[in-house]
């Protein structure tokens, strides 16, 4: 399965898990292909000019649980060969020393095991 399967994975169950937070779920737009040339130089231009930040976690959910803030998810597919980038590594440790819980994930199992988790704590 694909990262991006699994993230659908991830995000359909906590729609269904978790209905009466799901205001509450975020997903970065920063792993998107945007097309090349300048029609996708433009389109990431545009979605940086509205705040998507280099390493930004694919996952958020904005509800503060357990001391944290939120949860922050870097999910990799469990098929993955490689790892989280440098900028993943420093968002994720930016945001672990302001209170929020940020990880990364590798495996649908383990990232649905981590959300709930967080938000029994």
């Amino acid at each position: 399965m694909s990262e991006a399967d699994e993230q659908r994975a991830i995000i359909s169950y906590f729609r269904k898990a978790y209905p009466m937070y799901a205001s509450s779920l975020r997903v970065s737009m920063s792993g998107m292909n945007y097309g090349s040339g300048l029609r996708g130089a433009r389109l990431a231009n545009h979605v940086k000019s509205q705040g998507v930040v280099t390493g930004e976690a694919d996952i958020a959910i904005l509800l503060p649980r357990g001391g944290y803030g939120c949860l922050l998810i870097e999910h990799k597919s469990d098929e993955a060969m490689r790892g989280a980038t440098d900028a993943q590594l420093d968002y994720i440790r930016y945001h672990n020393s302001i209170g929020n819980k940020a990880l990364v994930t590798k495996g649908v199992a383990i990232a649905i095991a981590t959300i709930d988790e967080y938000m029994l704590s």
